[in-house]
């Protein structure tokens, strides 16, 4: 508390150094107190339930922002001390306050480009159909082309999987498809290579029911009518496909606002994304697509010059532009709050290994873009220029590798703070799990990855390998940063779907049982994830992850004013509970850039 005394004593030394300048200027007793008061806050959060994830202050029930930063965390009367006549203060009556999300691993690029795509590898039903092409038309600006792929792959795999033989694949109804897209040209393609066109498709690529078949493939035609019924074979099909507009800046700039907003609406301000630099990618004859998955920079670069970005970026680039890098001056942590290069990024294994890591597996099968000694060499440069490298990897023999190879360069290369990452770490064991601990490793894990994939474990799995899967807890414990992401839009393939909302994935994490509740009790539950820990994965972990930990991460006075406010208490209702929390407000930088009011 201010003592009275101190403050007279303070004011008497001053008039009596600039003496009658101080009586000019008309400052008072009451003027002084005045000059001193601590500017009012642009943005007051009273009467809330504040998990801050700061340690130091674990809870309070108001929070204070100025511009974007947070300046003053505590009671609400304390609080409510800094409203001035300009603030806008918001009862949260008794809401639960959380930092914003982080996501740690992000494919925004594509997500932006699956925005002008239906969802077709599990559709092999035409109402189903309809309804994911409605999804689309519903997102998709009127004119713009709708594209689609492969529907029928699951069912077909099914069938195959049970040696059915009456398998038979959709054949889309046009009239059905033409009445849910009336403003849209739409090309799909079924799982065997076979395309549909709408009319509007077939229309404007001036096709008809007197079109000779294209060398190689046919136009599906009404058997009695001869009209075309929008099926494609063989070449018919590939040959439209190549007439279509490739995707431009500006197209990609529609998809990434559409899932940007889809971010902010479950309270996600910050991403840890795959990106690239497509000037670079333009100088390189890469062996492989290594870039395949990779947002291009520029897209987060527009956003942000016409004052759209609603996400902080952490970006992590191809480790084979190690060198471009450092000819243009970028360097780790190039950037700003809202964009900022700080790691590179590396493919490591695709599968699962059902066997030992030392039972002599192939090394082709570990690092599937180049071989071991060139990915340890990679990684011993990017150490040494200052780079932190996030690797993908799956499989117990390559995690075990990419391990060692941490090491060596954390041995050979002087000190430094190195905060390198296993990307997904599906498999492993308990001692590559310590060893990640004390070489300081961040884990980014995807909860849904281990729902997905449960079955496929149960069956290749003993169970000392299945205890050691997707091993949270024992990564937590050994000490190890473990954050909770996406991996959005989802496999590569189109395959699996990734779910994005924090409220979902932290569900996975306390429960390692699916949306059903199954199984019971969770699968190995032994490696749950306590709330507080899973908040903390997608909050304060990511941060530290980015060397961003100073600025945001929790909520902390200095800190920037990323926060989300939830409709239920998370922390206390049954994990359940969970999957029907909604998000009320989320702020980025002081800025309510989502409210479901």
């Amino acid at each position: 508390m201010s003592n009275p005394k101190e403050h007279s004593a303070a004011r008497q030394k001053i008039a009596a150094v600039f003496g009658v300048a101080f009586l000019a200027l008309g400052l008072s007793g009451s003027g002084w107190a005045e000059s001193v008061k601590p500017a009012a806050a642009d943005l007051i959060l009273y009467n809330a339930k504040i998990w801050t994830v700061d340690d130091s202050k674990p809870q309070a029930e108001a929070v204070a922002i100025r511009g974007s930063q947070i300046v003053k965390v505590g009671n609400s009367r304390d609080i409510m001390a800094l409203k001035g006549p300009s603030t806008k203060v918001m009862d949260m009556e008794g809401k639960l306050v959380l930092p914003g999300f982080n996501d740690a691993h992000t494919h925004l690029g594509n997500a932006a480009e699956w925005v002008f795509q239906a969802r077709l590898t599990d559709v092999n039903d035409q109402k189903l159909m309809q309804k994911r092409i409605e999804e689309v038309t519903a997102r998709v600006p009127k004119g713009m082309w709708i594209t689609g792929g492969d529907w029928g792959t699951s069912a077909a795999n099914s069938a195959r999987k049970e040696s059915k033989t009456d398998f038979k694949a959709l054949v889309p109804d046009l009239k059905a498809i033409d009445a849910v897209t009336p403003d849209h040209p739409l090309l799909f393609r079924r799982y065997d290579l076979t395309y549909f066109a709408n009319s509007k498709a077939l229309k404007m690529s001036r096709l008809t029911k007197n079109s000779p078949d294209p060398a190689g493939g046919s136009y599906g035609r009404d058997p009695v009518t001869g009209e075309l019924t929008g099926m494609l074979y063989g070449t018919a099909g590939e040959i439209l496909e190549r007439q279509l507009p490739p995707m431009s800046l500006r197209q990609k700039l529609i998809g990434a606002r559409h899932v940007q907003a889809s971010l902010n609406k479950v309270g996600i301000t910050s991403i840890t994304d795959i990106a690239r630099f497509s000037d670079i990618s333009e100088e390189h004859i890469y062996p492989f697509n290594v870039e395949r998955s990779a947002t291009d920079i520029k897209i987060f670069e527009a956003l942000k010059q016409n004052g759209e970005l609603n996400l902080r970026v952490y970006a992590i680039v191809p480790i084979e532009t190690l060198k471009d890098l450092g000819e243009r001056n970028i360097t780790p942590g190039s950037g700003d709050e809202f964009l900022r290069v700080g790691a590179l990024k590396i493919y490591g294994d695709s599968g699962i290994m059902m066997k030992p890591f030392k039972s002599g597996l192939p090394d082709e099968w570990s690092y599937r873009f180049a071989g071991e000694e060139e990915v340890a060499q990679e990684i011993l440069d990017a150490d040494k220029a200052g780079f932190d490298v996030g690797t993908h990897i799956i499989g117990d023999k390559a995690s075990h590798l990419l391990i060692g190879w941490y090491g060596a360069a954390a041995a050979k290369n002087p000190p430094r703070d190195r905060r390198h990452r296993l990307i997904h770490f599906w498999h492993t064991n308990m001692d590559d799990i310590k060893e990640a601990a004390r070489l300081g490793l961040t884990v980014d894990v995807q909860p849904y990855h281990l729902i997905r994939e449960m079955a496929a474990m149960d069956k290749g799995l003993d169970e000392e390998r299945a205890g050691s899967a997707h091993a949270w807890h024992s990564e937590i414990a050994a000490g190890l940063h473990v954050n909770l992401s996406s991996d959005l839009p989802g496999s590569y393939n189109k395959l699996h779907l990734a779910p994005f909302n924090p409220m979902e994935n932290i569900y996975y994490a306390v429960t390692r049982s699916d949306i059903h509740g199954l199984p019971i009790g969770g699968w190995h539950p032994e490696q749950r994830m306590t709330i507080k820990e899973a908040i903390r994965a997608y909050t304060q972990n990511p941060a530290w992850s980015s060397h961003e930990e100073d600025i945001k991460g929790s909520i902390t006075e200095g800190k920037l004013a990323d926060l989300v406010v939830l409709s239920k208490d998370i922390m206390t209702v049954p994990p359940r509970e969970l999957l029907g929390t909604e998000v009320l407000y989320t702020v980025l930088g002081g800025k309510i850039v989502y409210n479901k009011k």
